[in-house]
């Protein structure tokens, strides 16, 4: 076996565990004393090869919930678990597709380095020890999915998708109880992760604090806020008089800023990666009965996630109350561990958005005791690679000041990074499973703050009425100043930095009932206001800083009040929102545009823009013709795509370097767009510092641009000649399990629009031949009441619900899901047998 090793001063992320116990391997035990079910179990498989299952008691529920789940997605389970524990390259290779880095080895070194095995194992003890129902279910499904592998290693069943001789050609895996623990430890990370919006306002204030100090990252593109004033605890309160904006004082005191050079473009892809495991385009909200046709609540959600990491949602149908049992329940789960995100049981329904909590710090520290950990990555084709972890008991997380390969300093000189999260520890981790048997809005609430390793926004609705809550640990912090600002690194010299010790109490996280206005939104935006004044350091208590921008959240909000205002409000009303592609950041944009063009006949500095029939056009095509949708089959969209880039890049990009820009924008588009937009319209009181060449011109140069490439692309800018589906798809590869290529599809959705789609522009400089998106809605649901009180649901979903080729149902649903049409999620029994196209008898074990 050829080993690499690979030590603290290389360009790796070097990241410690908690504590000492962590400084050798975990070793896992299989509990073999299960046998399961214990009474025959029956599933019934309707036409979108959704099963419903059917048991006498949980424990069997759960036992046959893993078996079905190994049946039809036996791949995404085991590439959820390699990711989780830092195995991807076994199967994968050092150069596989990566999800959370540049590629399969980078994964690895992620987990290894983070120690998820370990957090998650911790987590799987205390839960055996204090929540010992929770944990038989978890071990029950563990024993479903055994079953399961067992039969495919046996030669009983054929291997599964991904697994043959034509694919990635390896033999599953038996899992462990722990398992599941150690995936819901990597999925809470990737939840979670504020890294890469700290250490990138770290590098601004070094590469370019004039640009920094121009702008505003936390300005709002709509001061559009989650909670209701009277639930609000008060975005203008402030917490002492002694407060002051510490941006752009501490800024002017960096000079001068380091030079970042062309060779330095591939240390920073691995952190440019990293928000791909953190959701920020999902959506969710309710309207209660006072606005509705049927006179109950309309709940709607569609989460977006990378395809390439969590991939495609499995729906099923859990039941073991017509057997005796405590669950009913329907909607779809991650792959990778037991519970389901979103759906409903008899009572209530519920769907999450992510909360986009501040719950990750980074401090610059003296380097104090440590303790050395190895770990050897296993690379297929008998190689290894060994990388040197350092750990600080009893601290943090350490890692070298040049962070994933950065070339610029973070901590400073003969300092160390340090990061904080609220999952490095034991914690209960009772995960969706806490959802799945509320009976009403008050079980709702309690049950989310029981949840409080998950940072969701979750809003629930039952037939009286709906509701909103968050109950994820944020810490405490002290009074933010210069040095103590957790948006960036601080100083850990400074113990005010620090947290201290306690979360903030359940009353000031986000929460509402909505008993005044009967309705509720969320966007990943503020949920507060505390950002509206874009500052963070002068509120009651932080929450978080980076949100997104706020057009999604405005315009569901907007479209709400507007169909209350025409009327009841139908399931259909919804599934149209839902689907809905108008570009809010054109709304901002077009009359800036009109503005700079009006200029060219009156301006002698833009006469070179004076009689271009191209710009014409074009500015007809955008201002006029244009309907402002991005919808796939409109030209109109992919001009406006194209320039709202190039003219992003004209604001900012000399002011923060073309690979800073580039990277941000690859990473987070939707920031960049807003900074170039709030810009733009004049709403930094400093923003003309990074337009220096007028603002018109930047525009006018844009619509150049804008009209050059599309000549070069389609031979001119006519818009009969051009489509945004020439341009923008959507890969579903990897989407059923690592490793594996699957189709790409057109699709409507822009940074901006409710049906949010985002993806790269540009590389290297260039604009791409294709803008591919990688991520996105990964189920869409809108739930309402019968006139019997009971929920159901109807929905869409990408590619099919069964990761095998020769099913039906492998990439049935893909249709559906790209052009919004919804079906119903059947829920009771005579329906799903009037569908049932298969059967399962799973025996009981004698």
């Amino acid at each position: 076996m050829t080993m690499r090793s690979v030590g603290f001063g290389t360009v790796l992320l070097l990241l410690a565990c908690l504590c000492p116990a962590c400084a050798g391997p975990d070793e896992l035990v299989v509990d073999p004393g299960l046998r399961l079910p214990t009474a025959p179990v029956e599933i019934l498989i309707d036409d979108r090869g959704v099963s419903h299952i059917y048991a006498q008691n949980d424990e069997d529920l759960f036992f046959a919930y893993g078996y079905q789940t190994a049946s039809d997605r036996l791949l995404q389970l085991d590439m959820f678990r390699r990711f989780a524990y830092g195995r991807l390259s076994e199967v994968l290779g050092a150069f596989g597709h990566g999800s959370a880095g540049a590629d399969s080895l980078t994964d690895d070194r992620f987990a290894r380095i983070f120690n998820w095995q370990h957090w998650g194992k911790l987590d799987a003890e205390l839960m055996e020890q204090q929540e010992p129902e929770h944990y038989q279910l978890t071990s029950a499904w563990v024993a479903g999915i055994n079953k399961r592998i067992a039969e495919v290693n046996a030669g009983e069943v054929p291997l599964p998708f991904g697994f043959g001789p034509d694919d990635l050609d390896y033999q599953p895996e038996p899992w462990d109880p722990v398992d599941p623990y150690v995936v819901q430890k990597m999925a809470g990370f990737g939840l979670d992760q504020t890294i890469l919006y700290e250490v990138f306002v770290t590098f601004v204030t070094q590469l370019a604090p004039d640009a920094l100090a121009a702008v505003n990252l936390f300005q709002p593109a709509r001061t559009t806020y989650t909670l209701p004033v009277e639930d609000n605890p008060g975005a203008a309160a402030a917490r002492s008089p002694n407060h002051s904006s510490s941006g752009a004082s501490r800024l002017a005191c960096l000079t001068p800023p380091p030079v970042i050079s062309p060779a330095h473009e591939v240390a920073f892809q691995s952190l440019s990666r990293l928000n791909h495991i953190k959701p920020v385009g999902s959506n969710n909200w309710a309207v209660d009965g006072r606005h509705t046709e049927s006179g109950t609540p309309i709940i709607a959600g569609d989460p977006h996630l990378g395809y390439d990491f969590s991939g495609i949602t499995y729906a099923i149908h859990l039941n073991s109350m017509d057997g005796g049992g405590t669950f009913d329940v329907t909607g779809f789960g991650f792959a990778g561990a037991p519970g389901l995100f979103a759906g409903h049981n008899r009572k209530v329904a519920w769907t999450p958005t992510s909360a986009v909590a501040d719950v990750m710090d980074l401090w610059a520290v003296e380097l104090v005791d440590t303790v050395e950990r190895e770990e050897t990555i296993k690379i297929r084709d008998d190689d290894a690679e060994v990388i040197y972890v350092v750990d600080v008991p009893g601290y943090g997380v350490i890692m070298p000041s040049t962070l994933v390969g950065s070339p610029l300093p973070i901590a400073g000189a003969g300092k160390h990074l340090l990061v904080g999260w609220t999952g490095f520890k034991a914690r209960p981790a009772r995960y969706f499973r806490e959802l799945m048997r509320v009976q009403s809005l008050d079980e709702f609430e309690q049950a989310v703050l029981r949840m409080n390793e998950m940072t969701y926004n979750f809003v629930a609705a039952d037939a009286s009425g709906i509701a909103y809550r968050v109950g994820v640990d944020v810490p405490e912090r002290n009074a933010i100043r210069e040095g103590t600002e957790p948006f960036w690194t601080m100083d850990g010299d400074d113990p005010e930095s620090l947290w201290t010790g306690t979360m903030l109490s359940p009353d000031r996280l986000p929460h509402t009932r909505a008993e005044q206005r009967g309705w509720i939104v969320t966007a990943n935006n503020d949920p507060f206001g505390f950002t509206a004044d874009g500052q963070v350091d002068n509120d009651p208590f932080y929450y978080g800083a980076i949100f997104v921008p706020g057009w999604r959240a405005a315009r569901i909000e907007a479209e709400v009040e507007r169909l209350i205002s025409e009327g009841k409000i139908t399931p259909a009303d919804m599934q149209t929102l839902q689907m809905d592609a108008h570009s809010n950041l054109a709304d901002d944009l077009i009359p800036v545009i009109v503005e700079a063009y009006d200029e060219v006949d009156i301006d002698p500095d833009l006469a070179e823009f004076v009689d271009r029939e191209d710009l014409a056009i074009l500015v007809q095509l955008l201002t006029v013709d244009w309907d402002r949708n991005m919808h796939r089959d409109s030209s109109g969209a992919l001009a406006f795509h194209a320039f709202a880039h190039l003219v992003t890049a004209g604001v900012m990009e000399d002011d923060l370097s073309p690979i800073l820009f580039e990277l941000v924008l690859t990473a987070a588009p939707m920031y960049l767009l807003k900074i170039g937009m709030l810009t733009l319209t004049g709403q930094y009181p400093k923003g003309d510092d990074v337009m220096q060449e007028g603002r018109d011109r930047i525009v006018l140069d844009a619509l150049a641009a804008t009209a050059a490439f599309l000549t070069e692309r389609f031979g001119g800018v006519d818009p009969s000649g051009y489509r945004l589906r020439d341009m923008k798809v959507s890969s579903m590869s990897h989407a059923f399990g690592r490793g594996v290529e699957l189709m790409s599809t057109p699709t409507d959705g822009g940074e901006s629009t409710i049906n949010v789609s985002q993806n790269t522009f540009r590389e290297d400089g260039e604009i791409l031949d294709q803008w591919v998106s990688h991520w996105g809605p990964i189920e869409r649901q809108v739930m309402s009441f019968d006139a019997k009180g009971l929920p159901e649901s109807y929905a869409n979903f990408p590619l099919g619900n069964v990761a095998d080729r020769e099913s039906p149902h492998f990439d049935d649903a893909m249709t559906g899901w790209t052009d919004g049409e919804y079906r119903k999620m059947l829920y009771e029994r005579s329906e799903i047998e009037a569908a049932a196209e298969g059967r399962i008898d799973i025996p009981a074990v004698e």
